[in-house]
């Protein structure tokens, strides 16, 4: 009899379970996120570009209520500042002019667990994905005095990860805000190139 009680209650509360997990299951979701970039390391790459603009797309599923993952692609572009090179270097009042850019495109995995229940109207999360990136660099010094022109250009193709936490809001019926920030780290050969992101998007 003990036995049957036992084996009805565990049925019941697994019933309840499935239910809940069915009544606040999350839907799939496609976001896009656009913000700044700022540079950290190594210390050419922090002295010498300025802040960058980075812009986001993704797709999240939920296989379970609280724990997203996620597929996604980003694009980072940062100016060098060549006024600053010159500075530091005392060039400044050679005729020389320096000019650069910098960009990073991302393919990403990543792993998102909620702390907010699934009803609740504000959700906090937290994130780690594992990143691909092609990062590509471009140097062009010239000097009118002495007609001299160079260009100085670089691609790479280096593993990474990135790690940060996120709000998501209500805008509408069928739209969220989410606003994240995140520190990217891209293991680059002589030093770890990092820098810190903020962005505010939207989710579908």
């Amino acid at each position: 009899m003990k036995k049957s009680v036992m084996l009805l209650l565990v049925v019941l509360l697994f019933a309840f379970i499935s239910q809940s997990a069915a009544q606040y299951s999350r839907k799939s979701q496609f976001e896009v996120f656009a913000g700044a970039a700022i540079p950290l390391a190594p210390d050419e790459f922090k002295d010498y570009y300025k802040l960058g603009v980075s812009v986001h797309g993704q797709y999240v599923f939920f296989p379970a209520p609280n724990l997203g993952l996620s597929i996604g692609a980003a694009y980072e572009s940062f100016i060098f500042d060549g006024d600053k090179i010159l500075e530091d270097y005392e060039a400044s009042d050679y005729g020389i002019e320096v000019e650069g850019s910098a960009s990073i495109i991302e393919i990403g995995l990543g792993i998102r667990p909620y702390l907010t229940p699934p009803e609740s109207m504000t959700q906090f999360f937290l994130f780690a994905m594992g990143t691909y990136n092609l990062l590509s660099s471009t140097i062009e010094i010239t000097a009118d005095e002495i007609d001299y022109s160079e260009k100085f250009e670089g691609d790479e193709e280096k593993p990474g990860v990135a790690v940060g936490a996120g709000v998501e809001m209500p805008a509408s019926d069928t739209m969220n805000v989410i606003l994240q920030g995140l520190v990217r780290f891209i293991f680059t050969d002589e030093e770890t190139t990092s820098f810190v992101g903020v962005t505010a998007g939207l989710v579908f």
